[in-house]
């Protein structure tokens, strides 16, 4: 109510203003307020629908009946631990402690890739390519961290915790949802070790544009009418390109992304992660960043 009227927008009561965000939940926006004090922020409308979608073509294709003929179904391999999603889901809602078993992404032979067991408060969970993450605080080590579910196993729910209480997940919240994918942050970027959202530019083709537009790289993106012509090093031809931004956390995701895409994202700023990328993987710099002045 007080930020309403500082802009200059008359308000009856708390009332009026739950109304009005009922309406818009209704209406199909997605609306968060994971804890009281945070206020509601306003997410892209279609992610956790998208989340609910790929959940349910996953089961869909799990109860298809096996087929003799092995060269008349093509698909990926259905993703280990999708059964536990429901579970997850309302743990993530509903704010329950749980208790799982993980097993690292380690070598079968050594020690440490044992199953451990972990109880963590439920954050965030995330698809990024077909498999699942939780985001949570790990109460093991007390810190911040990502799971995949194709690890887990014998989860259960626990008693229930007040995510006020948990210091520092409004900004691990955020943090990890500025990611692309669910890789952590790259090590030694931030010169102070302060990891941070930053403004990441894209130079993207004419090609590519149309598959961003109808897909989302992320709920940050925004298509800019800034132009230029550039030589796709693929193709080795010249295209029109498009400047596209965003605002993430630059990890490892982030940067298979772009060398993925074969030229048709090129890296424009930050200038130090091109530099980083030039110092990490030596020869892919002039192919997947470039500095336009």
């Amino acid at each position: 109510m007080e930020f309403l009227e500082q802009k200059g927008l008359a308000v009856e009561s708390p009332r009026t203003v739950a109304r009005d965000i009922n309406i818009l939940r209704n209406l199909g926006y997605e609306i968060e307020s994971p804890t009281k004090n945070r206020g509601y922020l306003l997410l892209n409308s279609d992610y956790k629908e998208d989340l609910l979608e790929r959940y349910h073509d996953f089961m869909v294709l799990s109860k298809l009946p096996k087929s003799n003929n092995e060269d008349g179904l093509i698909t990926t391999p259905l993703l280990k631990g999708i059964e536990l999603l429901p579970s997850l889901f309302q743990a993530v809602d509903d704010f329950y402690k749980i208790q799982f078993d993980h097993k690292g992404y380690t070598s079968e032979t050594k020690e440490h890739s044992k199953p451990k067991t972990w109880e963590v408060y439920p954050l965030v969970l995330k698809e990024y390519q077909g498999k699942w993450h939780l985001h949570s605080y790990a109460l093991n080590i007390n810190e911040f961290r990502t799971f995949g579910i194709d690890r887990m196993d014998n989860l259960t729910h626990l008693e229930k915790f007040n995510p006020d209480q948990v210091e520092g997940a409004e900004e691990a919240i955020e943090l990890f949802k500025r990611r692309i994918g669910a890789a952590k942050p790259m090590d030694n970027y931030f010169k102070d070790g302060k990891v941070k959202p930053q403004l990441i530019k894209f130079w993207v083709s004419s090609f590519y544009l149309n598959y961003i537009k109808a897909k989302k790289l992320h709920y940050s993106q925004t298509i800019t009418s800034e132009t230029t012509e550039l030589v796709n090093f693929a193709t080795k031809k010249k295209m029109t390109y498009t400047m596209v931004t965003f605002v993430l956390v630059p990890n490892y995701d982030l940067i298979k992304m772009i060398v993925s895409q074969l030229g048709d994202i090129i890296l424009s700023e930050p200038p130090a992660l091109r530099k980083y990328i030039e110092e990490k993987f030596s020869g892919l710099v002039s192919e997947v960043t470039t500095d336009i002045s």
